[in-house]
């Protein structure tokens, strides 16, 4: 099913498929990568269908013509005729296939606008799959390997949306009319059982990194709030009327940490800062855009108020005993620093 919406969405080709009589005639067509076939042997035209030319070995015969012109090519089958998706969907069954689009691209070139997809699970259909949660695409390449690789250049100068200066690598948008949950973009490390061999040094679930990366970069003046140069954008949003219930909660981060304590055996933080070039302004930088401010700099609920760092230590002060302190770490020395309540001396 995926295998024909693709072939058939790749633009350059959808609109000028050669159209080849019979069989005898495909095995020696040597222009087009991709064709129809109307006839199968003596003129079945249930044999006939959407025909591509690629790498492999499948039995020749009704599925696969070898390809007369190069040794070591085939004319496979990618769909009957009539079909209403693609018949032929195991790839490894005619080995590796690849889609080239070229020229300028003036339409999608892959287009799922118009699929239903009936969801059954994490193993059921989707779009794009490779792989399941028990049965995941292996490798065993030692380099910078991965799934998808994307590389793409902007050079744009003039803004021509309202919105402003945006390029997207990838982008997308999850609108929720009901109760399910959402999580566009979401990221799963796994470390397993490595046996005798030693374990990763780095897992992180996404990378975000934004940099200048050439001697003549530039980043512009800012113009407003949420112009500058970020690793990532965490951003809530509501519109006047929208209405967040009574216990629940919103956070632009949610830091969770799960660690059973006789994983740790090094080092472990809620937030890990490092800084290896000129020294910043400072740690965190505050600037509201509604003058609205914060509440409270930190805010420790029920579960929190009476937990580590919050001490029942007291200091004593020139004026008052304190009504507890927050625990600070410097190079391995504890220090209180004291809090007092609204209207103490």
């Amino acid at each position: 099913m995926l295998l024909f919406v693709l072939l058939f969405s790749i633009q350059p080709y959808a609109q000028d498929i050669p159209i080849i009589g019979d069989t005898t005639d495909l095995k020696n067509h040597s222009v087009k990568q991709i064709v129809i076939l109307q006839h199968f042997g003596g003129g079945d035209e249930t044999g006939g269908g959407l025909f591509r030319r690629i790498d492999s070995t499948y039995s020749e015969g009704t599925h696969a013509f070898d390809y007369a012109a190069w040794q070591g090519k085939q004319w496979v089958r990618m769909q009957y005729m009539g079909d209403e998706m693609g018949a032929f969907s195991d790839l490894s069954a005619v080995g590796t296939i690849d889609i080239d689009a070229v020229g300028t691209v003036s339409d999608h070139v892959i287009d799922f606008s118009n699929v239903t997809i009936n969801h059954s699970g994490s193993s059921g259909p989707v779009m794009i799959r490779a792989g399941t949660y028990g049965s995941p695409v292996t490798s065993s390449d030692a380099g910078q390997s991965g799934m998808i690789r994307l590389y793409g250049r902007n050079t744009a100068t003039t803004d021509d949306e309202a919105s402003g200066y945006y390029d997207r690598g990838i982008f997308v948008n999850n609108q929720i009319t009901g109760t399910k949950a959402a999580f566009p973009i979401s990221g799963l490390v796994e470390i397993r059982d490595v046996g005798s061999s030693e374990g990763p040094t780095s897992a992180m679930g996404g990378q975000f990194i934004t940099g200048l990366h050439t001697s003549t970069s530039k980043l512009d003046s800012t113009a407003s709030t949420t112009d500058g140069m970020f690793g990532i954008w965490a951003k809530v949003v509501s519109k006047t009327g929208s209405v967040t219930d009574t216990t629940s909660r919103v956070a632009s981060i949610w830091l969770d940490q799960q660690m059973a304590n006789e994983t740790i055996k090094g080092e472990y933080y809620g937030i890990f800062a490092t800084n290896g070039g000129m020294q910043a302004d400072a740690w965190i930088g505050f600037e509201t855009g509604g003058n609205q401010g914060w509440e409270y700099m930190w805010y420790f609920d029920e579960t929190a108020y009476d937990e580590a760092p919050i001490s029942t230590m007291t200091p004593a002060t020139q004026t008052n005993d304190a009504d507890g302190s927050i625990i600070i770490n410097l190079n391995g020395t504890d220090y209180y620093i004291p809090y007092f309540g609204i209207g103490a001396d």
